[in-house]
């Protein structure tokens, strides 16, 4: 897979998961076993909100050809994946999530893996 095609994907990857939490939250916190009171619903809008910035980021900078672009995106990638991924094991372990944010470990380790490929390979060109 070349990183054009990687970014694609991490973005259409966050853009669908920011759509869902941003225009449906009460499907989107249904899903992981997470009330859908009034305040949750505000913030699964935010991390909608988020997730579409990331995406858009992603998608729209998935053909840059400069180093320094790709690697802020790769690093920053990792970083909020790694977040993500450490809050998912938590939020599973404490019951604060349903079988679901197993689903959310996997993307977040499958886009954790792909970024640590893509920026410690020699050239990062393709």
């Amino acid at each position: 897979m070349k990183l054009a095609a990687f970014l694609g994907l991490s973005g259409v990857i966050a853009i669908v998961f920011g759509l869902e939490f941003l225009l449906i939250p009460e499907l989107a916190l249904s899903q992981y076993g997470v009330p859908t009171e009034p305040h949750n619903l505000m913030q699964a809008r935010y991390f909608g909100g988020t997730l579409l910035c990331i995406g858009l980021l992603n998608w729209l900078a998935r053909k840059t050809q400069e180093d320094s672009t790709r690697r802020a995106l790769l690093i920053a990638g990792i970083v909020g994946n790694l977040v993500g991924l450490a809050l998912s094991v938590w939020s599973r372990q404490a019951g604060l999530q349903g079988a679901l944010a197993w689903l959310s470990v996997g993307i977040y380790g499958a886009l954790i893996l792909g970024g640590l490929h893509f920026l410690l390979r020699p050239s990062r060109r393709d």
